[in-house]
């Protein structure tokens, strides 16, 4: 039996990639082992976002040199796709495949590959060869989650002026919807109560087919195929106001929205090539506190943007602070090669970025507590994940004082105090 380790680096859309591999290698050919551990193949399934992501995936193909010095070492991924030759001069690295052959070149390498005394590079042009359409196996275990993902869309057709994943995942294309209700109906006949719709732009979903996003998640609502749907990251730009009414009134998609800021300044909005202004923002997340009172409303936010003064920085930690955010994910920015913002003058220094980022984190972190602080005393539906610990429909995380319980169990428990960015709960009653 062959054994392989496998880690998955970046957003959802890669994991849910990587238990594609995982899905289509038999158990009783492969046996899957901690990356620390010594194993026949390493797969590094990379991202590029930041710089750090480079980083961190050059550190993985020295643990796992490491971990066995004879082992195959194999690059796929965001990075692959986008910084072959970079790859290339790692040393340990046998093979850099990108997200253009993932599910072609990358299995049979798995299987038949050989120590290369000079890396082989398998990665063709993504915007040509995906020109044809979604293409990614379905799945019917989502290795190591209770919660299981589901890639409906990939690829982005916008190009903002720090962003590199257009490059490294092609244009947007999207699933058929009959598709994505077969392969909901089967990840909930594995088992699965909770399904996370992912993609790269997920609010482009379905124009390169003739639909849109709404539409796939009325489907989804009027089939009733498991009793949580939760979303991805959505564009501010391509949020309509209507869908915020749709999902108010659903007993299917869970209340967490995450709506990408990334600067509250106009004019930084402007040079990164986004397509709303804070008002937009404060529009949408207003009517979602309106609508939806008990939402889970996250964002992303870049810090540090080529050009950004202290006042413009001070105008968007403004609108994380005043806007209806409960939570949100810092990104200092990061200079990536071929995007327009590597080039613009006036880039900050890493000190103030760093400061900058503190502060911000900083204000997250009170937001985030006083959020769950609001609701001591009351009971949800908490889906054990892991140990103790599960998550409410409106993403708070909950530790529980029993263990009489699996995981993937749903009970209902009540919500008694909050312990810096988590809650402590106590069950109430089981959901059969």
């Amino acid at each position: 039996m062959k054994s392989i380790s496998i880690v998955t680096l970046g957003c959802k859309v890669n994991q849910y990639d990587t238990a594609v591999i995982l899905n289509q290698l038999p158990k009783s050919k492969y046996c899957r082992v901690p990356f620390s551990d010594k194993a026949d193949v390493y797969v590094i399934d990379t991202c590029t976002v930041t710089h750090r992501a480079d980083a961190e995936a050059r550190n993985y193909i020295n643990r796992a040199k490491r971990a066995n010095p004879e082992g195959l070492v194999v690059v796929t991924g965001c990075y692959a796709q986008v910084s072959p030759e970079e790859l290339k001069e790692v040393k340990g690295v046998d093979y850099v495949i990108g997200n253009s052959d993932k599910f072609t070149s990358l299995l049979k390498v798995i299987r038949e590959g050989e120590r290369q005394e000079e890396p082989k590079v398998f990665i063709s042009d993504i915007f040509k060869e995906k020109k044809k359409g979604f293409e990614s196996p379905d799945i019917e275990i989502f290795p190591g989650r209770t919660r299981a993902f589901l890639k409906v869309q990939d690829g982005c057709n916008y190009a903002c002026t720090f962003c590199i994943i257009p490059r490294a995942r092609g244009r947007s294309r999207s699933l058929e919807v009959p598709e994505i209700l077969t392969r909901m109906e089967k990840l909930a006949h594995s088992g699965y109560k909770e399904i996370v719709l992912t993609g790269i732009h997920i609010a482009s979903y379905g124009r390169d087919i003739g639909t849109n996003f709404f539409e796939l998640l009325r489907e989804i609502e009027k089939e009733k195929i498991v009793n949580r749907v939760r979303l991805t990251s959505l564009d501010p730009a391509d949020t309509e106001l209507e869908l915020i009414d749709f999902i108010a009134e659903s007993k299917t998609i869970c209340p967490q929205f995450h709506i990408a800021l990334q600067s509250g300044d106009e004019d930084v909005l402007k040079r990164m090539r986004r397509r709303y202004n804070p008002e937009k923002f404060f529009e949408i997340t207003d009517l979602i506190r309106k609508k939806i009172p008990d939402a889970a409303i996250g964002s992303d936010i870049m810090v540090g943007f080529p050009g950004e003064t202290e006042e413009q920085f001070l105008n968007t930690y403004n609108v994380a602070n005043e806007s209806a955010l409960t939570y949100f994910h810092v990104f200092p920015y990061s200079k990536r090669k071929m995007t327009a913002a590597a080039v613009m003058a006036d880039q900050i220094h890493p000190e103030q970025i760093k400061d900058r980022s503190k502060r911000l984190r900083e204000l997250g972190s009170k937001k985030k507590t006083k959020f769950f602080e609001q609701f001591i005393g009351r009971t949800f539906p908490v889906l054990i994940e892991k140990g103790s610990k599960g998550t409410t429909p409106n993403y708070i995380p909950v530790r529980i004082d029993s263990e009489n319980f699996n995981i993937g169990d749903e009970v209902m428990v009540r919500i008694n105090e909050v312990q810096g960015e988590e809650a402590i709960g106590e069950i109430q009653t089981a959901i059969i």
